[in-house]
């Protein structure tokens, strides 16, 4: 599963850290979106989460607070905060660094993409079985 570029909801993920080599600490992924899209509100119970922004705009929703990101920004969101992110117009590029466990739960939800669709119920159950609660379902990885 390291370095392996794989689809998700038509984003390009590549694990670059497992959790497993940080003794559960936390994963580091790169992500490159096509424009518009992003993951519905959630939170992490597990850990803090940090995006550090290569290439493109980005509109961070971080509990009541909205951030405009570009390349070379850094942004954090602590543990437990509700937020979401949508890529600008143009294609965008980050490396995250997120709580442990989250890597299985993007792997795991393209595989059954690989398949065909996977239901809002299903994606849902295997987020949180490692570490994103959803706490809603509006414009999850579709155009914003």
């Amino acid at each position: 599963m390291k370095n392996t570029t794989f689809d998700f909801h038509g984003t390009k993920f590549t694990i670059k850290v497992l959790t497993s080599e940080t003794n559960g600490a936390y994963t580091v992924i790169h992500f490159v979106h096509p424009p518009n899209v992003g993951p519905a509100l959630h939170i992490h119970p597990r850990g803090s989460e940090s995006f550090y922004i290569i290439k493109g705009d980005y509109k961070f929703v971080i509990g009541n607070k909205m951030i405009d990101t570009t390349a070379g920004d850094t942004v954090t969101v602590p543990k437990g905060t509700p937020h979401k992110f949508s890529v600008g117009s143009n294609e965008g590029e980050f490396i995250v660094i997120s709580p442990p466990d989250l890597e299985n739960y993007f792997y795991e939800v393209s595989q059954i993409l690989t398949k065909g669709n996977v239901t809002w119920d299903v994606e849902s159950t295997i987020a949180k079985k490692y570490g994103q609660v959803f706490l809603d379902s509006a414009n999850h990885w579709r155009n914003h």
